[in-house]
């Protein structure tokens, strides 16, 4: 069995993440400007020699904004384009980003615009 350091994968990402547009991890910020995203849905796969893991990032922006959707989009396009092969690493974590898919999200909330985008890591232990 390794010594696996999920946390110090989620902090090391978000980071990345960060230099690229404001992102949280979990949960969407009370208060702060458009366009952010938000890093969920953790799911992780046992194999050889490491982990795979899955995750969303939620891109959200404020849709009664002029040229909103264009935002959106450029905010998806730039995250795809930043961290696709992209290398994340922490202390005992070295991990590979992967693109999966892109979705649009139907929301109960009608002043705000979002996108999913599904991501993987493969990530090894040291």
């Amino acid at each position: 069995m390794q010594n696996v350091n999920t946390a110090a994968f989620i902090k090391a990402l978000t980071v990345r993440v960060n230099e690229i547009m404001p992102t949280y991890y979990d949960e969407a910020p009370t208060s702060g400007a458009f366009p952010y995203s938000v890093i969920n849905g953790i799911n992780i796969i046992d194999i050889a020699d490491g982990d795979l893991i899955s995750f969303y990032i939620d891109i959200w922006v404020d849709e009664k904004q002029p040229e909103a959707g264009i935002e959106l989009e450029r905010a998806c396009d730039n995250l795809r384009n930043g961290l696709y092969n992209a290398i994340v690493a922490a202390p005992g974590v070295y991990a590979n980003i992967g693109f999966d898919n892109q979705n649009s999200i139907a929301d109960g909330e009608f002043d705000l615009a979002h996108r999913r985008l599904a991501m993987s890591a493969r990530i090894f232990y040291y």
